[in-house]
């Protein structure tokens, strides 16, 4: 699996408090099977992580992980708040990307307008974006369709573990998985924090996704896609 979304920066968000504790997630996210991983440090209101300051505990994880001798791939992205994607210059979402998308956060508070502006926000600066976790979202959860449109003009959907084993309640649960049911996703990751919880699950959501879905399909949401939003910029560990 290739994970389009994982909190492994520690101290920088609510991800990992130490990098011990960073390790410690790497090395479960390793024994699940994943192979790389994007990190997504929030950028947001509540966590408004400086672009220098991720970077460079981006290059202390690759050297910890190198070092320890974990046999992980990561690359460098951000988790952009949709209002800041409304925002923020240009340039600065530009910085924020990965292969030309950009990781834009949906919560509650998001809009049934939300995924029309932020992809014509974007489309002005030559990225697309990749909408995580919408099922998190009440308005996007009961209309699929303005995903669809918004997938339709170039952006990504992207359901989390966390939601689908639970972590944020049974109405985003069921919502992650009726929206892999009905094809409006396009991306499965994990949205991990730590090394326990979803991460130390994976496994275990996998299996429960080749049952529902078929082995084929699982592929396409957990590495033929992704491998196309992490393009060339994973660097290689361990």
């Amino acid at each position: 699996m290739i994970d389009t979304h994982c909190h492994l920066l520690w101290r920088i968000d609510d991800g990992p408090r130490s990098a011990m504790d960073a390790m410690d997630l790497a090395r479960v996210l390793v024994a699940e099977g994943i192979v790389a991983v994007l990190c997504t440090p929030h950028y947001s209101a509540r966590f408004p992580t400086g672009l220098a300051a991720a970077r460079s505990r981006f290059d202390e994880l690759e050297r910890d992980l190198t070092e320890l001798a974990v046999p992980l791939r990561v690359a460098l992205a951000a988790e952009v708040h949709f209002r800041l994607a409304l925002s923020v210059p240009l340039d600065e979402l530009q910085s924020r990307s990965v292969a030309g998308f950009v990781v834009v956060e949906v919560d509650d508070e998001t809009t049934g307008d939300v995924p029309a502006r932020v992809v014509e926000r974007l489309r002005e600066g030559g990225l697309r974006p990749l909408f995580a976790h919408p099922e998190r979202s009440t308005v996007l959860r009961s209309s699929p369709s303005l995903l669809d449109e918004a997938r339709a003009a170039g952006a990504l959907v992207q359901v989390v573990g966390s939601s689908l084993l639970g972590r944020r309640g049974r109405a985003a649960s069921t919502a992650g998985w009726a929206l892999l049911d009905g094809g409006h996703a396009d991306l499965l990751a994990t949205d991990a924090h730590g090394a326990r919880g979803t991460a130390a699950r994976v496994g275990e959501l996998l299996a429960i996704a080749t049952r529902r879905f078929g082995a084929d399909a699982v592929e396409q949401l957990t590495v033929r896609n992704p491998a196309k939003v992490l393009g060339s910029g994973v660097a290689a560990s361990g």
